[in-house]
């Protein structure tokens, strides 16, 4: 039965990104990296994604407290937050096997469709 609250709470999670893929790709990269700080081309680098999505992205996270930010010699730097319960949260999206996402997917399209 926990295990269904702990999947609702992520799916509620995951529902407040609507669209916005970008973010929660960039959740998933932090939340593989939860200790790491990466600056932007970085983070661009390793998700091969575009410099306006990734920029938008990283604005959406960091206002939404799920990504800090600090600045070293000049440059920013991006990392995840340390704020315990969201970072739960995220490192619980790492934890959602393939078949979960699935049907995730499926809620989330449902979801859209009936808008």
């Amino acid at each position: 039965m926990q295990d269904i609250a702990v999947q609702d709470k992520l799916l509620e999670f995951i529902n407040d990104f609507g669209d916005d893929l970008s973010s929660l790709e960039l959740l998933l990269f932090f939340g593989r990296h939860p200790h790491a700080r990466f600056n932007r081309a970085a983070v661009a680098h390793a998700l091969n994604i575009r410099r306006i999505d990734l920029v938008k992205s990283l604005r959406c996270l960091i206002d939404r407290k799920l990504v800090v930010t600090c600045v070293e010699n000049d440059v920013t730097l991006y990392s995840l937050t340390r704020d315990a319960s969201l970072q739960t949260l995220v490192l619980g999206l790492l934890d959602i096997g393939q078949h979960q996402w699935q049907l995730i997917a499926e809620r989330i399209i449902q979801a859209y469709e009936t808008v």
